[in-house]
Formats: structure tokens, sequence, C-alpha cells
């Protein structure tokens, strides 16, 4: 059993969480690359716009980029929804299209980036919540979500 911890912890990336705000030039080569292995319909708007510049525009219409850094280069990242300000919301931000590169898939790299946002939720005292309109995401539990509405809330402590 611990051979087999091993080989699973051998495989994680640790990545360290950061929010985009001002990208530098490779940041911005970074998040070209991170988001040319995302699915095409997460852009359509202008499909034109893609990358570091479709990053850039969710922050600019006030929606968060969390980054997950390795070696001070990006490799994976999810944008943050902020709920509107209605009495009691269920939860403070909604985590969507959550990406990792393809060179670094299979890793643990969006669990890594997950494990950091609840930190951060912890620390900061939001609620997170993810879709999960498939039934796939069961593997949140182990990080402390609990299965709301058709998804999955992450509560502060």
């Amino acid at each position: 059993m611990a051979a087999d911890l091993w080989l699973l912890w051998d495989k994680t990336l640790p990545i360290h969480l950061q929010w985009l705000e001002k990208p530098s030039e490779q940041d911005n080569l970074d998040l070209d690359k991170l988001y040319a292995d995302a699915p095409s319909d997460w852009f359509p708007q202008d499909p034109l716009i893609k990358g570091s510049a479709w990053a850039l525009q969710q922050v600019n219409q006030g929606a968060n980029i969390a980054l997950g850094r390795f070696n001070d280069r990006i490799v994976s990242a999810a944008r943050l929804v902020a709920q509107s300000d209605s009495a009691a919301p269920a939860y403070t931000y909604q985590i969507e299209q959550v990406c990792v590169r393809n060179v670094t898939r299979k890793r643990g790299v969006a669990k890594q980036l997950l494990v950091r946002l609840c930190q951060w939720a912890n620390e900061t005292q939001v609620a997170l919540y993810i879709k999960d309109d498939k039934g796939q995401l069961s593997g949140l539990y182990e990080l402390g979500f609990v299965q709301y509405l058709q998804g999955w809330r992450f509560l502060p402590r």
C-alpha cells in the first residue's frame, strides 16, 4: 500500500495558486499553450479570441482566473465566477472551465489546483461550487466537497 501511495505522490506535480492580474510575456505564452488544449466551445463569443486574450477578457468582465504554477510556469487554470449578492447565496464562487495542459495531464494537476482553491476558500471564508452534470466528479468528496443540487459545494471551515 505504501508503495502505491509513493507512486501516486511521485506523479503529482506540486502546484502553487496565483490569480491572473498582469501576466508577463511568459505567462501569456503559457496561457496560449494551456488554452490551446481547451474545448473550442469555451470560446463561443469570438472563436478568434483564445488563450491569454480570452483569460484577460474574463478578468476584465469580473471573473477570476486561478492559475496553477509549477516551476514558475502556468500548467493549469480555472475560471471562478462570483455569485450575485442575493440574500444568503449558497456559495460565493462557481468554479468553471478547469483546464490542464496536455503534457501535464495524469499527474494530479487539476486536483492540486482544487486543493489550493479549497485552502484559499478556507482562508478567505468563501464557499465554492462545481457543477457536475455528468456525475463524474465524485472524487471531490475527498477534498471536502459535498453534493449540492447538480454538483458539489465546498464550505469553509
